[in-house]
């Protein structure tokens, strides 16, 4: 009886065994790399000075970061980020955090939009500038207050899509110029609102994250 060559079984048992082993590196690489986390999106704005984004790359930053919430909620509710983005920028001064009515705004409240009444983390009471006609004045008022940076952009969504007083504007929702001049009759009293997000609209050149497709 011819017996096998040892060295020979000795290099198939070993090829035996690393093709198991591959089998049970590859198995384990895919369950890794399966059950990583999904990056998520970040919540907070990138690190500014207490006075806000000041140079040009801090305001592509913040604009960046807030272009991340805007354009996603745009998909979900139409309204035009391009909007979204310069309305955040006008009504907190590109971040600015430098006195206490601001901080309370902006850190404390993380209200984005200027919207009052009472939020989901309840409100803060804070001096504001109304018009009536061009008649300046200042009141304390209520705002509401947010438990992070996306619920405000989500109730800003949900505000310009569900209230009676913006339903002229959804038909605008293609045309940003037209609809935030429409938006702007009731969301502020300052006559000139519109204009000045607009006017953020078109310098940074913001409609080119809207998706009108």
């Amino acid at each position: 009886m011819k017996l096998r060559s040892p060295t020979r079984f000795s290099r198939r048992h070993s090829r035996l065994v690393a093709a198991v082993l591959l089998c049970v590196v590859a198995s384990v690489l895919y369950t890794s790399c399966s059950t990583l986390p999904v990056k998520t999106q970040r919540e907070d704005p990138p690190a500014l000075s207490p006075e806000g984004a000041k140079t040009e790359a801090e305001k592509a930053a913040l604009i960046n970061w807030l272009a991340s919430y805007a354009v996603k909620e745009q998909q979900s509710s139409g309204v035009p980020a391009s909007i979204t983005i310069a309305q955040a920028i006008l009504e907190t001064g590109w971040m600015r955090a430098e006195t206490p009515v601001r901080r309370k705004m902006v850190l404390e409240a993380k209200n984005l939009f200027g919207i009052k009444g009472v939020g989901p983390a309840g409100s803060v009471e804070i001096p504001t500038t109304e018009y009536e006609g061009r008649r300046k004045y200042t009141i304390t008022d209520k705002f509401r207050a947010y438990h992070t940076y996306a619920e405000s952009f989500e109730d800003h969504s949900h505000l310009l899509t569900t209230s009676s007083y913006y339903t002229g504007a959804l038909k605008f929702r293609n045309d940003p110029h037209k609809y935030i001049e429409e938006v702007a009759k009731n969301y502020a009293t300052d006559p000139e609102y519109a204009t000045e997000v607009w006017s953020i609209v078109t310098r940074y050149n913001l409609t080119r994250f809207d998706k009108n497709e």
